[in-house]
């Protein structure tokens, strides 16, 4: 892991938690603003293939992509949103990709089974 690289933990309240990488260099800025919060709380939404945690940072695009892959952590100023991509897609607005979902791959799927609107928090991983 490089100094740029901040591990995070998404724990949803079905007890599903998933692990991840934040890199700075990826939206210096953005990643610095989340991890200023850690760790937060937030409400999920779950819209094709995006799951989307509300935020409350109301960033702009640093270096906006419409292309995401499976398993890419992404900030979307268009919702003000952190947002975990369940498969390669095109975005509906551009987003920040800002890092990657590093548990196996079927965790993700799990994803698909979480209430929306239910809690999910975000912290630094131990």
């Amino acid at each position: 892991m490089s100094e740029s690289e901040i591990l995070i933990e998404f724990e949803f309240e079905d007890e599903l938690i998933l692990r991840g990488i934040l890199d700075r260099v990826m939206a210096p800025q953005i990643v610095e603003d989340i991890r200023s919060m850690l760790p937060f709380e937030g409400r999920t939404a779950l819209l094709r293939d995006e799951m989307k945690i509300t935020l409350g940072i109301s960033r702009g695009n640093q270096k906006p992509v419409r292309d995401v892959k499976r398993g890419d952590i992404a900030y979307m100023p268009l919702g003000d949103s952190l947002c975990i991509y369940l498969s390669d897609m095109r975005t509906f607005s551009p987003v920040n990709v800002l890092g990657r979902i590093t548990s196996p791959t079927d965790s993700l799927e799990q994803l698909r089974g979480v209430r929306r609107g239910s809690m999910v928090t975000v912290r630094l991983a131990e």
